[in-house]
């Protein structure tokens, strides 16, 4: 990426170091072999530059520290030594630190520039993510703190802002070396400035109460993280900062089981070993973890004939709407859609009428109908056969398959109709789609949240906005998540009716 020309020349950049609301900005700015091109954000104690390191003719990310941490030598000192730390670490799944420097008084790393989204960013958008992507995440994000550990780094700072995403699915934990300098070793106060994180949704019993850390302090964050990716919701929730962090002492997480009855009990079985209070309890080390989690990802892939292993393209920026051809038809004028049924409606009678007499079938009392033949082949369980699905998302007949080959498997049956009947909507197939959803509706727990979730989004389009709107609060007493696919849906109706007001 090409460096803006600075035609204004240095007297200009230096003006841009203040901005119009009195924050520093130092855009254009050379820092050592490094033009800082534009602010991409800031945090707790750094603000990040997109920039364009000269030598190389590459395009990395700055980050430099704030000024009023640069005034405490004993900050600055450890600031240093653990960006050295962090500068050790090169693995394909941390942001690699490139080098450490100061000038005019400003402090900054220069480190990988990553283009794409944060594992937050991919939640946010898809809701519980499916256990095969999840996996995939997991084993990448285990692998890492796997190599910090043997370099004797903790992050002490996991959660989904620092996991970085690329599109060709590759996970990158960042921020090694940094998270450490606010919360090392020292009683967190959950006031304090500076402190990396937001709120403390994942952090450690041992970090909370002010106690010495080690890796398996960053393996219970992986594992309140990864909750938190398969359940749509971290485990412990509040009002204030502190009131969470007392959960992490004392209270036990809702079994993710319950909240996710698809998933195989060894994951949950997992996750929840990764979240133990004692620090005994938990994984010894990442290494141990990442073990369990390959075999568990071959577990569940079976005979589907998928490699568990297999790379994963992230869509990390389609709009979160229907599919266009649903959503174009709903927003054109009326008089154009009734036009557009009645011409549709007439050539379909013209072309039954005139081949009907070509292709007329046998007396249908006479001929006994032929079996279905399945093209998805019958797999050794339903875990297989679910993960096959998942692999196949949008195959109508690998879904329908796990409802046939495996009627009694309740929960598994139960998700396969729901994504069969979301397959449904997308293809206009809007009355096959209201049967599945009524009979869910009329079930319990997590497969009548995601038949009222149906129900609302066809409410919906036929613009019975406040009808909608009350499913949506109806399921939401049930306290259980829509499936991925189905929350997609279920944004439009929160962002609004089409043309309409917007609706909570």
């Amino acid at each position: 990426m090409a460096a803006p020309k600075d035609a204004a020349g240095p007297e200009a950049a230096k003006s841009n170091e203040t901005s119009s609301e009195g924050q520093r900005d130092l855009t254009n700015r050379m820092l050592g072999e490094f033009r800082l091109l534009r602010r991409l954000g800031k945090g707790g104690m750094a603000e990040v530059y997109l920039a364009e390191q000269t030598s190389l003719k590459r395009t990395v990310a700055v980050k430099v520290l704030r000024p009023e941490f640069v005034t405490d030598e004993a900050y600055l000192r450890r600031f240093r030594q653990e960006a050295a730390s962090a500068g050790r670490l090169n693995h394909p799944n941390i942001v690699q630190v490139y080098m450490i420097s100061a000038q005019d008084g400003i402090e900054y790393i220069a480190q990988e520039y990553v283009q794409g989204r944060t594992l937050k960013d991919l939640m946010n958008r898809k809701g519980p993510l499916d256990p095969s992507l999840a996996l995939y995440l997991m084993k990448q994000i285990a692998s890492a703190l796997l190599a910090a550990s043997q370099e004797g780094i903790v992050h002490r700072d996991i959660k989904p802002e620092n996991i970085l995403l690329t599109r060709k699915g590759e996970a990158k934990v960042a921020d090694f070396g940094l998270a450490q300098l606010t919360l090392q070793g020292e009683r967190v106060a959950l006031t304090q400035v500076g402190v990396t994180m937001g709120t403390p949704l994942y952090m450690s019993p041992e970090q909370v109460a002010g106690k010495p850390v080690d890796q398996r302090s960053d393996l219970y964050s992986f594992g309140v993280m990864s909750y938190h990716m398969l359940a749509g919701r971290p485990p412990f929730g509040g009002d204030t900062a502190l009131s969470i962090a007392v959960q992490h002492l004392n209270e036990t997480p809702v079994e993710l089981r319950k909240v996710r009855p698809d998933l195989p009990k060894t994951l949950c079985d997992c996750i929840h070993r990764l979240m133990a209070k004692k620090r005994e309890d938990r994984y010894p080390d990442a290494q141990t973890l990442l073990a369990d989690l390959r075999q568990i990802s071959r577990q569940i892939s079976g005979k589907a004939g998928v490699d568990p292993d297999t790379q994963i393209e992230l869509d990390l920026d389609s709009p979160r709407r229907p599919t266009a051809s649903l959503a174009q038809f709903w927003t054109r004028p009326l008089r154009r859609q009734v036009a557009a049924l009645a011409i549709a409606s007439f050539v379909a009678v013209l072309l039954g009428a005139g081949g009907g007499w070509l292709t007329r079938p046998a007396d249908p009392f006479r001929t006994p109908p032929p079996p279905v033949q399945r093209k998805t082949p019958k797999l050794e369980n339903v875990q297989a056969q679910l993960f096959y699905a998942l692999s196949h998302s949008d195959d109508e007949d690998a879904w329908k398959a796990v409802i046939e080959y495996f009627p009694d498997e309740r929960s598994e049956r139960d998700r396969a109709e729901t994504r069969l009947a979301v397959i449904y909507l997308r293809t206009g197939r809007l009355q096959e789609a209201r049967a599945i959803f009524d009979q869910l509706a009329d079930s319990s727990g997590w497969s009548r949240a995601q038949g009222l979730g149906g129900q609302a989004y066809l409410l919906w389009l036929d613009r019975q906005y406040d009808e909608a709107v009350k499913r949506i609060g109806l399921a939401r007493t049930l306290d259980q998540p829509f499936d991925g696919s189905l929350s997609r849906l279920i944004e439009e109706i929160n962002r609004g009716p089409l043309g309409g007001p917007p609706r909570g």
